[in-house]
């Protein structure tokens, strides 16, 4: 095949892989043409057949192809789940509790920010609805669906941003955020247990992103942040409640 340089007799799939790869990349297939048959690759390089299908077996791991048997490898679209979904089960671990914390606030911020500029206004009562829906769980104390429209409102916010990219980490990562938001759920309400429907953070964000006020939006996140860092720290319960229940006195105010 024109255009491609003889492989060394080194890491050869991982050379043919490279190439590959690259060509790829350039748009020398797009997504649901075939690549050349493994023989034609074969010979093109001039490497053996088995060498070949280890490169496109790697091609495949990297979710860059998809082999159809008696068919042939086709490119597909890219897509980050391939390695994210392996991630979380692997990831999800005490000692990351404030990276996954951070990584989440930085994600989930900049999603908020997108919300309020790009959510129509189903996309804002769809919001509203699941919060209304966690608070009657949360006061019949219905744990399993209380912790399923948590998520939910979370996944709201992220497809109210209209980013694919970020939809899709999110959904992609999706055992680790539910696990995340879980634990984080257990701590927070353990902690500062006397929070009400007026005075959680969620509600202030909602009413942030209803109002397009993306500072009241951030400020409300950035404080459900620190509660839950202050407990990861190991910081005294008590008095981060305290500090906190000052604070959730004057949101009352502002509702």
């Amino acid at each position: 095949m024109e255009g491609y340089r003889k492989i060394e007799r080194t890491s050869i799939p991982d050379q043919i892989f490279a190439q590959l790869k690259e060509s790829i990349l350039a748009g020398k297939w797009q997504p649901g043409e075939s690549l050349p048959s493994e023989s034609q690759l074969s010979e093109d390089f001039g490497v053996s057949r088995m060498s070949v299908r280890v490169a496109i077996k790697k091609l495949q791991t990297f979710g860059l192809v998809e082999v159809r048997m008696g068919e042939g490898t086709y490119v597909i679209e890219f897509n980050p789940s391939v390695f994210l979904k392996g991630l979380s089960p692997i990831f999800f671990k005490p000692a990351n509790a404030l990276e996954i914390l951070e990584f989440r606030k930085a994600l989930e911020i900049e999603c908020i920010k997108l919300a309020i500029k790009h959510a129509n206004e189903s996309d804002i009562e769809t919001l509203e609805s699941i919060f209304k829906e966690y608070w009657k769980a949360m006061k019949a104390d219905d744990q399993e669906r209380r912790l399923a429209l948590d998520f939910r409102m979370h996944h709201q916010v992220f497809l109210m941003s209209k980013n694919s990219l970020f939809i899709q980490i999110y959904e992609s990562m999706h055992q680790l955020f539910f696990l995340h938001i879980d634990e984080n759920s257990h701590l927070y309400m353990d902690t500062y247990g006397d929070v009400t429907m007026e005075t959680d953070e969620h509600a202030l964000v909602l009413k942030a992103i209803k109002d397009r006020d993306t500072a009241a939006a951030v400020a409300a996140y950035t404080e459900l942040h620190e509660k839950l860092v202050a407990v990861y720290e190991g910081q005294n319960a008590e008095a981060a409640a305290r500090k906190y229940a000052e604070a959730g006195d004057r949101k009352t105010e502002r509702l």
